[in-house]
């Protein structure tokens, strides 16, 4: 089946078959996946039968997952969405501050350009026509369905490609296009749960299968490379910080506020949170995801030694693609390794 989600980095859609396998292996009912994403992970293994809990500390990616696994009225979301392309574009605070072109001082070169914000005027000004409709929707399922959908709809005419931090210098021509919603991906199965924030505060620890691909890489914040995302399913209109290429709200200028986005991403404290992520679910299986991508927080030395105290450990690899951005930024593709830490708990 083909899910419909959002471009992420790490995402796990071309090893889907490999954690199926691993799944297979042993007899599951049960299945965490622990830090969610795009949600690929999460509405794969629902579509294949089993009962699935998500959990994630973004908000878009907590909205992914829950309208994968907790369904919506698809008469309902359908009429919503028909009408959501029928409306005419409002200029609102994503029109005002994502839309068009600034004048602003590039890097490198120290020179002031004309660079595009993210999004043509029209195409922003249906964003902020169909979000403030989606805050009128009353059933709770069915709005979430909606608000995918924007985000998705949103994703396919910014001018970038893989995350939100920038754009190209000029238009692209998918960003040119007129912005069209369509219904996200429903999948069927058993009801599945939604956590949202800290793993290590999940309150149901017992699962037969937990899978966690946690953030390990050293200056990949997700909540900055997707804080477009997680404004709209906020719809919070926060204050911005212009002086990035593309403004960001101030709850994700790590940086700026001496603030850290969240665990695993310390080297100081990494190890001591791998332990305890590893030790803290009581499962049949944990598989833990790692890629040998430059300036991983651990080496998979390191990872070894914890893993194979936590119980019987068993390493497998995968090639897999480093790069998943786009041709025009002519970015070599280099393949890297996906190794998964198979944990069979004593």
């Amino acid at each position: 089946m083909n899910f419909k989600t959002v471009a992420y980095k790490g995402s796990k859609r071309k090893l889907l078959k490999d954690i199926q396998e691993l799944v297979e292996e042993i007899e599951v009912d049960t299945f965490l996946d622990g830090f969610s994403g795009s949600g690929i992970v999460s509405a794969h293994f629902r579509n294949e039968g089993y009962e699935v809990f998500a959990n994630d500390k973004m908000p878009s990616c907590n909205l992914y997952s829950k309208v994968f696994l907790n369904g919506y009225n698809k008469q309902n979301v359908e009429n919503h969405i028909k009408h959501i392309n029928k409306l005419k574009g409002t200029k609102g605070w994503f029109t005002v501050n994502y839309s068009g072109e600034v004048k602003r001082k590039i890097k490198g070169i120290n020179k002031i350009e004309s660079r595009p914000l993210g999004f043509i005027k029209k195409n922003a000004m249906k964003i902020d026509a169909a979000r403030e409709y989606a805050e009128t929707i009353k059933d709770s399922k069915d709005k979430d369905a909606v608000v995918f959908s924007i985000v998705l709809a949103m994703n396919k005419v910014f001018n970038n490609s893989n995350d939100q931090k920038s754009c190209f210098k000029e238009w692209m021509d998918k960003s040119k296009k007129d912005i069209i919603f369509e219904e996200p991906t429903y999948v069927t199965g058993k009801q599945g749960q939604v956590f949202s924030g800290d793993v290590l505060s999940i309150s149901r620890k017992n699962y037969d299968f937990v899978y966690l691909d946690p953030p390990y890489t050293n200056g990949v914040l997700y909540d900055s490379c997707y804080h477009l995302n997680d404004s709209l399913v906020l719809w919070n209109q926060p204050v911005l910080d212009k002086t990035y290429a593309i403004p960001r709200p101030t709850r994700v200028t790590f940086r700026k506020n001496k603030t850290t986005a969240g665990k695993f991403y310390s080297r100081v404290t990494a190890e001591k949170d791998f332990k305890n992520l590893i030790n803290y679910f009581d499962a049949k299986r944990i598989v833990l995801s790692y890629s040998d991508a430059p300036r991983n927080i651990l080496k998979k030395e390191d990872l070894i030694n914890i893993c194979k105290k936590a119980g019987d450990l068993k390493l497998i690899e995968r090639k897999h693609k480093i790069c998943t951005q786009s041709k025009k930024q002519k970015k070599i593709s280099n393949e890297l390794k996906e190794f998964f830490f198979i944990i069979d708990k004593k």
